[in-house]
């Protein structure tokens, strides 16, 4: 990721940490309103990663369009289809989830190449949003729904607070303030 577009996983971060905080205070209008809410920040976050893929400091640009796309598709599928995403959404959810974890470790470790601090936190925080994944694809089975809104809430604030870490760790290598 180019360093100088910082601002981009810090305004995803945002709206992703927003969404899980209206998530956790109204968790009864949640559900039905989540899986729109969702459908429109994972398309975003794939509209995100495909204009970052063509920065000209980024690697993996690859990972980066094939996740842009995945989650583009995922967005608008969740979007004009909310009866059906109503009744998937824990599984959608759940590998989302899990993808997401995966491709945090991978800007994890970019940002170890390029000698930025925190990088640590963001793959310690990406394990966490695995595990959130694993548990909320379980969920279902043994808790219902209520486990999955208070999951998913809990998982979007840890993504939220992952990505503007990660955007303020990128803002320090632009800025040139970044601790050896």
């Amino acid at each position: 990721m180019e360093k100088k577009h910082w601002w981009s996983p810090l305004i995803l971060g945002i709206l992703i940490l927003a969404l899980g905080i209206v998530i956790l205070v109204f968790p009864q209008a949640s559900y039905l309103t989540m899986t729109l809410l969702f459908g429109i920040v994972i398309a975003l976050s794939g509209i995100m990663y495909i204009g970052l893929a063509f920065c000209k400091e980024v690697k993996g640009r690859g990972w980066l369009i094939a996740s842009g796309i995945v989650e583009i598709i995922l967005g608008i599928f969740l979007t004009l289809s909310p009866a059906v995403s109503a009744i998937a959404i824990p599984i959608v959810l759940g590998f989302w989830l899990l993808f997401k974890g995966f491709t945090l470790i991978g800007m994890g470790y970019a940002l170890s190449k390029i000698k930025g601090s925190g990088w640590g936190w963001t793959i310690f925080s990406a394990v966490l949003l695995i595990i959130c994944g694993a548990i909320i694809l379980l969920q279902p089975i043994f808790y219902g729904i209520e486990a999955v809104i208070l999951w998913s809430g809990v998982s979007f604030i840890i993504g939220g607070c992952t990505l503007m870490n990660y955007a303020f760790k990128l803002k320090d290598l632009y800025d040139g303030n970044m601790e050896e």
